[in-house]
């Protein structure tokens, strides 16, 4: 089976700068994912708590105690998970922007001017060849 999609494997600071790139793109979407699932758990959770917060102390039951603490303690995990994750895809994320950088500079300052002449040389060894088979 072969790819459809052309991967630069000539060059290494190609890759470089299109893995920074996957890098970005991945983290920038699981920033978002990330930031959805915590805001839709802690939206779900926070209606029940609310309800059983509000209830008098001296009122409520062990199991509406107990589910008072579970509730809070889910809240808590989940915002620490997702201060957690968002650091995390963070440096993802700069990894991958300094990859792009990196990749895209050295491509362009360094390999790719002499490519330009190498295949400036070809063209001109090239037309003196033709030239000198038109002269004969």
């Amino acid at each position: 089976m072969e790819s459809r999609i052309p991967l630069p494997t000539d060059n290494i600071y190609k890759f470089y700068a299109l893995f920074g790139l996957l890098l970005a793109v991945f983290s920038a979407g699981a920033v978002i994912y990330v930031n959805q699932s915590t805001n839709n758990l802690v939206y779900d959770v926070s209606v029940e708590y609310q309800l059983l917060k509000h209830i008098p102390e001296t009122v409520r039951t062990i199991s509406e105690e107990a589910r008072l603490q579970v509730l809070e303690s889910k809240i808590n995990i989940a915002n620490n998970n997702k201060w957690f994750y968002l650091t995390s895809l963070g440096a993802i994320l700069a990894i991958g922007i300094l990859m792009i950088w990196y990749g895209f500079k050295v491509w362009h300052t360094v390999i790719q001017p002499l490519q330009d002449e190498i295949t400036r040389l070809n063209i001109k060894k090239l037309k003196q060849e033709v030239g000198e088979e038109e002269a004969t």
